[in-house]
Protein backbone atom coordinates (compact mmCIF):
# COMPACT_ATOMS: atom_id res chain seq x y z
CA UNK A 1 0.00 0.00 0.00
CA UNK A 2 1.30 3.42 -1.24
CA UNK A 3 1.77 5.93 1.95
CA UNK A 4 -0.71 8.29 0.69
CA UNK A 5 -2.83 4.66 0.74
CA UNK A 6 -1.72 4.03 4.17
CA UNK A 7 -2.47 7.88 5.51
CA UNK A 8 -5.51 7.83 4.59
CA UNK A 9 -6.63 4.28 5.94
CA UNK A 10 -5.47 5.26 9.62
CA UNK A 11 -6.59 8.99 9.01
CA UNK A 12 -9.55 8.83 11.77
CA UNK A 13 -9.23 12.90 12.89
CA UNK A 14 -11.89 13.74 10.08
CA UNK A 15 -14.60 11.02 10.29
CA UNK A 16 -12.71 9.22 7.20
CA UNK A 17 -14.10 5.49 7.37
CA UNK A 18 -11.63 2.87 6.24
CA UNK A 19 -12.96 1.36 3.19
CA UNK A 20 -11.94 1.03 0.00
CA UNK A 21 -14.37 3.53 -1.81
CA UNK A 22 -13.98 6.01 0.82
CA UNK A 23 -10.20 5.83 0.08
CA UNK A 24 -10.81 6.18 -3.44
CA UNK A 25 -12.95 9.56 -3.05
CA UNK A 26 -10.73 10.89 0.04
CA UNK A 27 -7.51 10.60 -2.79
CA UNK A 28 -9.76 12.02 -5.39
CA UNK A 29 -10.24 14.98 -3.41
CA UNK A 30 -6.60 15.67 -2.87
CA UNK A 31 -6.06 15.66 -6.47
CA UNK A 32 -8.51 17.33 -7.58
CA UNK A 33 -7.61 19.82 -5.40
CA UNK A 34 -4.11 19.83 -6.23
CA UNK A 35 -4.45 19.35 -9.85
CA UNK A 36 -7.68 20.33 -10.99
CA UNK A 37 -10.57 17.81 -11.56
CA UNK A 38 -9.49 17.96 -15.85
CA UNK A 39 -6.29 17.18 -15.31
CA UNK A 40 -6.87 14.42 -13.01
CA UNK A 41 -7.40 10.91 -14.42
CA UNK A 42 -8.75 8.23 -13.05
CA UNK A 43 -5.12 5.92 -13.42
CA UNK A 44 -3.69 8.80 -11.21
CA UNK A 45 -6.63 7.99 -8.54
CA UNK A 46 -5.96 4.29 -9.07
CA UNK A 47 -2.33 4.75 -8.52
CA UNK A 48 -3.05 6.55 -5.07
CA UNK A 49 -5.09 3.71 -3.64
CA UNK A 50 -2.78 0.66 -4.85
CA UNK A 51 -5.43 -0.02 -7.50
CA UNK A 52 -6.01 -0.33 -11.40
CA UNK A 53 -7.36 2.52 -12.89
CA UNK A 54 -10.20 0.45 -14.40
CA UNK A 55 -10.82 -0.77 -10.81
CA UNK A 56 -12.12 2.19 -9.89
CA UNK A 57 -15.19 1.09 -11.82
CA UNK A 58 -16.01 -1.25 -9.16
CA UNK A 59 -17.12 1.64 -6.65
CA UNK A 60 -17.80 4.91 -9.29
CA UNK A 61 -19.13 4.56 -12.81
CA UNK A 62 -17.02 7.56 -13.90
CA UNK A 63 -14.69 10.02 -12.46
CA UNK A 64 -17.70 12.73 -12.53
CA UNK A 65 -19.72 10.45 -10.01
CA UNK A 66 -16.64 10.64 -8.10
CA UNK A 67 -16.48 14.54 -8.23
CA UNK A 68 -20.01 14.43 -7.53
CA UNK A 69 -19.64 12.21 -4.24
CA UNK A 70 -17.10 14.94 -2.81
CA UNK A 71 -19.46 17.35 -3.50
CA UNK A 72 -21.96 15.85 -2.15
CA UNK A 73 -20.00 15.26 1.27
CA UNK A 74 -19.31 18.90 1.33
CA UNK A 75 -22.50 20.16 1.31
CA UNK A 76 -23.37 17.48 3.36
CA UNK A 77 -20.43 18.71 5.81
CA UNK A 78 -21.32 22.36 5.87
CA UNK A 79 -25.21 21.05 6.03
CA UNK A 80 -24.34 19.14 9.51
CA UNK A 81 -21.90 22.35 11.19
CA UNK A 82 -25.37 25.15 10.14
CA UNK A 83 -27.25 22.46 11.78
CA UNK A 84 -25.66 22.61 15.01
CA UNK A 85 -24.82 26.35 15.30
CA UNK A 86 -28.48 26.95 14.71
CA UNK A 87 -29.08 24.39 17.25
CA UNK A 88 -26.99 26.04 19.61
CA UNK A 89 -27.44 29.32 19.04
CA UNK A 90 -29.57 31.78 21.67
CA UNK A 91 -30.53 34.54 19.17
CA UNK A 92 -29.58 35.72 15.37
CA UNK A 93 -26.28 37.52 16.29
CA UNK A 94 -25.28 34.11 17.86
CA UNK A 95 -26.88 31.89 15.08
CA UNK A 96 -24.76 33.97 12.28
CA UNK A 97 -21.51 33.93 14.54
CA UNK A 98 -22.40 29.96 14.78
CA UNK A 99 -22.83 29.79 11.06
CA UNK A 100 -19.78 31.46 10.07
CA UNK A 101 -17.51 29.56 12.81
CA UNK A 102 -18.86 26.70 11.82
CA UNK A 103 -17.63 27.27 8.10
CA UNK A 104 -14.62 28.73 9.13
CA UNK A 105 -13.64 25.45 10.99
CA UNK A 106 -15.01 23.05 8.54
CA UNK A 107 -12.85 25.05 5.67
CA UNK A 108 -9.40 24.74 7.72
CA UNK A 109 -10.42 21.09 8.63
CA UNK A 110 -11.09 20.19 5.40
CA UNK A 111 -9.88 22.73 2.71
CA UNK A 112 -9.10 20.29 -0.03
CA UNK A 113 -13.12 19.39 0.32
CA UNK A 114 -14.00 22.47 0.44
CA UNK A 115 -11.58 23.69 -2.25
CA UNK A 116 -13.21 21.20 -4.79
CA UNK A 117 -16.81 21.97 -3.97
CA UNK A 118 -16.17 26.06 -4.70
CA UNK A 119 -13.66 25.51 -7.77
CA UNK A 120 -14.70 22.44 -9.57
CA UNK A 121 -18.83 22.10 -9.23
CA UNK A 122 -18.90 23.86 -12.72
CA UNK A 123 -17.36 20.46 -14.13
CA UNK A 124 -20.27 18.43 -13.56
CA UNK A 125 -22.85 18.07 -16.15
CA UNK A 126 -25.98 20.58 -15.74
CA UNK A 127 -28.82 17.68 -14.74
CA UNK A 128 -25.80 16.88 -12.03
CA UNK A 129 -25.14 20.48 -10.92
CA UNK A 130 -28.59 22.23 -10.69
CA UNK A 131 -28.99 19.94 -7.05
CA UNK A 132 -26.36 21.17 -5.48
CA UNK A 133 -26.81 24.90 -6.71
CA UNK A 134 -29.60 24.65 -5.44
CA UNK A 135 -28.32 23.00 -2.20
CA UNK A 136 -25.50 26.05 -2.43
CA UNK A 137 -28.74 28.59 -2.58
CA UNK A 138 -30.62 27.01 0.56
CA UNK A 139 -27.78 27.81 2.55
CA UNK A 140 -27.11 31.22 1.52
CA UNK A 141 -30.43 31.80 2.60
CA UNK A 142 -29.94 30.61 6.15
CA UNK A 143 -27.32 33.04 6.59
CA UNK A 144 -29.33 35.75 4.79
CA UNK A 145 -32.36 35.50 6.39
CA UNK A 146 -30.27 35.48 9.61
CA UNK A 147 -28.29 38.09 8.56
CA UNK A 148 -31.58 40.14 7.92
CA UNK A 149 -32.64 39.61 11.36
CA UNK A 150 -29.57 41.23 12.78
CA UNK A 151 -29.54 44.06 10.34
CA UNK A 152 -33.43 44.86 9.21
CA UNK A 153 -32.42 47.64 7.69
CA UNK A 154 -31.13 45.59 4.42
CA UNK A 155 -33.12 43.91 1.45
CA UNK A 156 -32.66 40.81 0.38
CA UNK A 157 -30.31 41.32 -2.43
CA UNK A 158 -27.96 43.80 -0.27
CA UNK A 159 -27.96 40.94 2.10
CA UNK A 160 -27.36 38.02 -0.14
CA UNK A 161 -23.91 40.20 -1.59
CA UNK A 162 -22.66 40.69 2.30
CA UNK A 163 -23.31 36.55 2.55
CA UNK A 164 -21.62 36.13 -0.91
CA UNK A 165 -18.72 38.32 0.37
CA UNK A 166 -18.20 36.37 3.70
CA UNK A 167 -18.79 32.61 2.29
CA UNK A 168 -16.03 34.09 -0.85
CA UNK A 169 -13.49 35.44 1.88
CA UNK A 170 -14.01 32.05 3.88
CA UNK A 171 -13.30 29.52 1.33
CA UNK A 172 -10.63 31.93 -0.19
CA UNK A 173 -8.31 30.17 2.85
CA UNK A 174 -9.00 27.17 1.38
CA UNK A 175 -6.11 27.43 -1.48
CA UNK A 176 -3.80 29.92 0.90
CA UNK A 177 -0.81 29.03 2.35
CA UNK A 178 -1.95 29.84 5.94
CA UNK A 179 -0.49 29.08 8.83
CA UNK A 180 -2.42 28.23 11.89
CA UNK A 181 -1.36 29.61 15.44
CA UNK A 182 -4.71 28.05 16.84
CA UNK A 183 -5.87 31.79 16.47
CA UNK A 184 -7.18 31.38 12.63
CA UNK A 185 -10.55 29.65 12.95
CA UNK A 186 -11.39 33.04 15.50
CA UNK A 187 -9.57 35.62 12.96
CA UNK A 188 -11.14 34.33 10.09
CA UNK A 189 -14.52 34.54 12.03
CA UNK A 190 -13.99 37.85 13.20
CA UNK A 191 -13.31 38.64 9.51
CA UNK A 192 -16.46 37.47 8.10
CA UNK A 193 -18.39 38.87 10.47
CA UNK A 194 -16.74 42.19 9.68
CA UNK A 195 -17.70 41.89 6.06
CA UNK A 196 -21.66 41.18 7.34
CA UNK A 197 -21.42 44.05 9.16
CA UNK A 198 -19.90 46.26 6.40
CA UNK A 199 -22.03 49.51 5.05
CA UNK A 200 -23.79 49.06 2.19
CA UNK A 201 -25.95 51.70 -0.27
Amino acid sequence: MSEAARDLDTDTSTRRPSNRRALILEAAIQLFHERGYPATGVDDIGKAVDVSGPAIYRHFSSKEEILLEAIQLAADEVHEANLTARATGSGPTSVLDGYVRAYAKVALERSALISVWTSEARHLSSTRRAPMGRRLRAWTSEWSDELRKVRPELTADQARILVAGAIGMISATTTADLNDDGLLEDRITSMAMATLAAPIN
